[in-house]
């Protein structure tokens, strides 16, 4: 391993993860040839702390700034001003190999589980790939059926290719996936919004355990708000990329304060209709 593989700094009892002043424009194609693009403001000045064991959600409409807040932390994009932190290590987009320290200690999760999934890939090869490109020792065909035991699929299962799978099962192993090497956050980008309801519940346990049992930190970004209730301590709302409420779940969703949240909030469909 490199020295960028191993360097580590105790952020002790600070966030695990932290962004201060985050902000993020594109300049968009000239309309004149006479005039420079315009810019359009992707994310503005934000700030955001996941703690260690904590989840947080970052919800709002489509387009409202949460996934280029999550490029952002992750450092896959480059921000226009700010910094990001991860265990008190600054986080900068750099060459895969100087970013394989972070890789190590996040795992991510995606929105579609069929199109996240190498079609060429069985599926034992899909969930130790990360295993393989992160140097991770150990016996990684052991690690691959604990981690596929653990997430309710059959070790025996690795053979399978991804079409051969429900859309419950191939995000179940795309959750293995992400966690098989151990990493100390899970990033999920609407880890269900492709599922159906009795899947979504399935699922939602499923995140909630591997919380738990694993000691994972959780960013989770969604529209839907019954999850957001379900398994965050913390929310953040967006609009127009900007953070414009954020605090306990149950206050930000309980007793939201700007008309934005109220109105999000108010957008849920219920029971009976209203």
């Amino acid at each position: 391993m490199t020295d960028s593989d191993t360097q580590h700094v105790d952020g002790g009892t600070g966030p695990l993860l932290s962004g201060r002043g985050l902000s993020r424009t594109f300049t968009l194609p000239r309309r004149s040839p006479l005039q420079p693009g315009p810019v359009r403001h992707a994310l503005v000045e934000a700030d955001l702390d996941v703690g260690r064991g904590e989840s947080v959600a970052l919800i709002g409409e489509s387009g409202s700034g949460k996934s280029t807040l999550v490029r952002l932390l992750l450092a896959l994009d480059r921000p226009t001003a700010g910094t990001v932190t991860f265990d008190g290590r600054e986080v900068r987009p750099d060459r895969a190999s100087r970013l394989r320290w972070l890789r190590r200690r996040t795992g991510v999760v995606l929105q579609d589980p069929y199109s996240s999934l190498d079609p060429r890939m069985r599926i034992g090869d899909v969930v130790a790939e990360p295993l393989r490109l992160l140097h991770v020792p150990g016996d990684h065909e052991r690690m691959v059926a604990d981690v596929l035991d653990r997430v309710g699929l059959d070790p025996q299962g690795v053979d399978l290719w991804p079409h051969e799978l429900s859309g419950g099962q191939r995000q179940r192993v795309a959750l293995a996936r992400a966690v098989v090497h151990g990493p100390d956050l899970l990033v999920g980008d609407e880890p269900m919004s492709a599922l159906d309801v009795t899947v979504r519940a399935q699922i939602l346990g499923l995140l909630a355990e591997l919380r738990h049992d694993l000691g994972l930190s959780l960013l989770i970004v969604s529209h839907d708000v019954g999850l957001v209730q379900h398994l965050s301590d913390r929310v953040a709302v967006l609009q127009g990329g900007r953070i414009v409420e954020q605090g306990a779940t149950a206050d930000v969703l309980g007793r939201p304060q700007h008309d934005y949240t109220k109105r999000l909030i108010a957008s849920v469909p219920t029971l009976d209709g209203s």
